[in-house]
């Protein structure tokens, strides 16, 4: 399987949407997410790219990462359930993990305090709790 990602357009929001919605279980939602989605790919959010993860060119995933001088953050990574457990986040976070080696620089993210098997992948990628805030770790891999 080929896992790849490309920054996500217009054509994509519906796709994100549906991803989203499957992820947090709350189809209520769409219309927030729609809101979200279409700000993020309108480059309307400061130094922050949202991706669409593909497998063998099928729309499978979100990843939207900002980039700082300080950091790098997966500030979203949503996997298709139906695609989930077959290495898809492993390989999307790896890629990010190389580019702040190349950097020099962190990377960071949070992860809802009741998502335990979100946690497990990042603790067993190197990531460690730098922190916490009222529903989520802050993580960081050095």
């Amino acid at each position: 399987m080929l896992i790849s990602t490309r920054p996500a357009t217009l054509d994509d929001i519906d796709a994100i949407v549906q991803v989203l919605c499957m992820v947090s279980s709350n189809p209520d939602l769409a219309e927030d997410f729609a809101h979200d989605a279409l700000e993020q790919v309108r480059g309307e959010i400061a130094n922050s790219i949202t991706y669409v993860i593909c497998a063998d060119d099928v729309r499978v995933g979100r990843l939207r990462v900002v980039r700082t001088t300080d950091y790098i953050e997966i500030a979203g990574l949503q996997i298709d359930p139906t695609w989930q457990g077959q290495g898809i986040g492993t390989v999307v976070i790896n890629e990010i993990l190389d580019e702040g080696r190349r950097a020099s620089l962190p990377v960071e993210l949070d992860v809802n305090k009741d998502n335990p098997n979100a946690e497990r992948l990042y603790m067993r990628l190197g990531f460690h709790r730098v922190g916490e805030n009222g529903t989520d770790y802050r993580m960081r891999y050095v």
